[in-house]
């Protein structure tokens, strides 16, 4: 019989498993976690501790016994993996032992990137990744003794411990080495429009600033800034991005860049050793490369595609590209594409607090901004996903009727329909 490997079990790892028995594979399956958890989605954590959902929420897949029952595998959560010999696909595992399969998964994800805060003790310093991180951020709050926050790092993430901190009355102060909100997402201009907002809400921006150092100062943390200016604050809650989880790996067997590099059948550079999640860097469609693209519904994807083709199957994923859709704050942002592609940049709508700019190039929509042009952004997403990806393909009129009432300009519209614009 067939042994497989899965090392690193959320979202990418249990879709491959899921696939994989869907295609009728029976190959015995070991399932590496330094959680012990069941798969949960990262997103859900800030509802969590907001009090929109219970913790078992978090967990989309149900608990771990329940997937045990429906996909039979072996769990390894006291010893995990420490290494893997890809040629030899051979893992060891933290307690010495070497086993050999057939096939391997890495599927391992990211880690929320943590650099030291000064000389702040550990229980003033926060992260928002993990369930653990989750439950640590709300016990806190529950104590009611943070009164003032410094969150570092003007994310996606960041953005919504602001909104659950100011929920809660607390002062918040956000700050960013870059100079303005949404770094990578979003153009100067909406940024500028999302901050005078924040700003009216009495959040205080630091941006195009460093932290240069936190120490303990009367019973508060005391936080400096390379502006010369200091802020005075209860905890630090540090949301400044993410780093792959490749310990595991080592680069001089396997293809690694800022993550795993894939194919389009989630294959590696070394056979019969597979990557999906966040821990790999596969096809991003708007620059026809590879590109690490952190998003769950890409997590899903990639592990289906993983989980076909260990099964035998032939199974390609065509790839994503860069897109956020967040609501904050009585505001909607959504952006698809990337920012720093070339083109002409155009505002197709500037009305009151409604705002959409888009970079285009060659006739063909690269990057668009829209800030609160429709609340069922959701709704709408795949639409605008499939007018990307296939732009060369004639309009559908259903879907061009649906970007419409969605409040999508007609000229935005049209161009991303492969016409020409007005």
């Amino acid at each position: 019989m067939e042994r497989f490997a899965i090392v690193g079990f959320g979202c990418a790892g249990c879709h491959a498993l899921k696939a994989l028995r869907a295609a009728g594979c029976s190959a015995a399956v070991d399932v590496y976690s330094d959680t012990g958890l069941p798969p949960y989605n990262p997103m859900l954590t800030t509802y969590y501790v907001k009090g929109k959902i219970p913790y078992e929420a978090m967990f989309p897949f149900g608990s771990m016994e329940q997937l045990k029952q429906e996909l039979s595998f072996t769990l390894f959560d006291q010893c995990t993996a420490a290494s893997i010999d890809a040629g030899a696909r051979t893992l060891r595992r933290t307690d010495g032992t070497v086993q050999t399969y057939d096939k391997i998964l890495v599927s391992t994800g990211a880690r929320a990137f943590v650099p030291p805060v000064g000389t702040l003790p550990d229980e003033r310093i926060f992260s928002m990744r993990s369930v653990e991180d989750a439950v640590r951020l709300k016990e806190a709050l529950a104590g009611g003794t943070l009164r003032r926050v410094l969150v570092v790092g003007a994310s996606m993430v960041g953005i919504k411990i602001v909104e659950l901190l100011e929920e809660r009355g607390i002062e918040v102060v956000l700050s960013d080495l870059a100079p303005h909100i949404f770094p990578t997402a979003a153009f100067a201009e909406t940024s500028r429009r999302i901050e005078g907002e924040l700003r009216e809400r009495g959040i205080v921006l630091r941006f195009g600033e460093k932290t240069t150092g936190a120490c303990e100062q009367d019973g508060r943390a005391e936080v400096s800034f390379s502006g010369g200016d200091r802020e005075i604050v209860d905890a630090v809650v540090v949301c400044i991005g993410t780093r792959t989880a490749l310990d595991c790996l080592a680069p001089e067997q396997v293809e690694i860049d800022r993550g795993v590099v894939v194919d389009e059948h989630m294959q590696t550079s070394v056979p019969d050793l597979f990557a999906a999640g966040d821990c790999c860097q596969g096809r991003d469609l708007s620059i026809e490369g590879t590109r690490l693209i952190g998003l769950w519904a890409n997590a899903v994807c990639q592990g289906e595609t993983a989980g076909k083709n260990m099964a035998g199957l032939d199974a390609a994923y065509p790839g994503n590209l860069l897109h956020n859709i967040t609501h904050f704050m009585d505001m909607d942002f959504v952006s698809f594409g990337d920012k720093s592609l070339p083109g002409e940049r155009r505002v197709f709508v500037d009305k009151g607090r409604q705002y959409a700019e888009a970079t285009i190039s060659d006739g063909r929509v690269r990057c668009i901004n829209l800030l609160n042009l429709f609340k069922n952004s959701g709704a709408v997403k795949n639409y605008m996903l499939r007018a990307l990806y296939r732009h060369d393909t004639p309009a559908d009129a259903q879907m061009k009727a649906v970007l419409l009432k969605s409040g999508l300009p007609r000229e935005l519209t049209e161009l991303l329909m492969g016409g020409e614009g007005t």
